[in-house]
């Protein structure tokens, strides 16, 4: 049971990105942001991940429940092996609202983890996901006042734009995340990690 004054935790589970990975999406940010630079918030690169499940702000108790469910999910799990892919937008290039960098690799075991982990959340008590998993890394996001051609320009721009270069990697965690909100953008602090496969 939680009260009415129960502190609230922004939260949810993801998988790091090895830093590899995350300094070739940085470049290509970086060759992206000459052309559409100041129509996009560019997400921090520490705030780059892999989410498998949004839970939002929930009670500090229910986060405790969360850390200690989330280890007997991950180690059911074998390791995963994943690859940065393609760019692309949500929701069309038509309206571009979020651009992000997708992923290949054990799709089918990574969509049976993320299962798993919206199972549990929902056995605590936490909505479950309505929406189908789609992996995705989000590298920015489009600001609200941006005109119509900007939007256009930046669906073209996207849908053109060369995947970043990175090495595969073997996904072998998922971290227990919280946020916090700032003018600047969010700020994201690991709570607890868990091993996938029980390592």
């Amino acid at each position: 049971m939680t009260t009415s004054g129960e502190k609230k935790v922004r939260s949810f589970i993801a998988i790091p990105v090895p830093d590899q990975g995350i300094e070739a999406l940085q470049d290509t940010a970086q060759k992206l942001e000459s052309d559409i630079g100041r129509s996009v918030r560019w997400v921090r690169p520490e705030g780059i991940h892999l989410t498998l499940k949004f839970m939002g702000d929930i009670p500090a108790g229910t986060v405790e429940q969360v850390l200690e469910a989330l280890p007997q999910v991950a180690a059911q799990f074998p390791q995963i092996k994943l690859a940065i892919s393609r760019l692309g937008v949500f929701p069309n290039t038509r309206r571009p609202r979020v651009l992000w960098a997708g992923l290949t690799g054990e799709l089918e075991a990574l969509s049976e983890l993320q299962s798993a982990v919206d199972d549990m959340v929902g056995r605590l008590g936490l909505p479950k996901e309505q929406r189908p998993f789609s992996p995705h890394l989000t590298l920015g996001r489009v600001r609200r006042e941006t005109s119509e051609s900007q939007l256009r320009k930046i669906g073209e721009i996207m849908a053109d734009a060369a995947p970043p270069s990175a090495e595969p990697w073997t996904a072998n965690t998922v971290n227990l995340m919280r946020t916090e909100l700032d003018p600047a953008g969010s700020r994201h602090y690991l709570v607890g990690a868990a091993a996938i496969g029980g390592g």
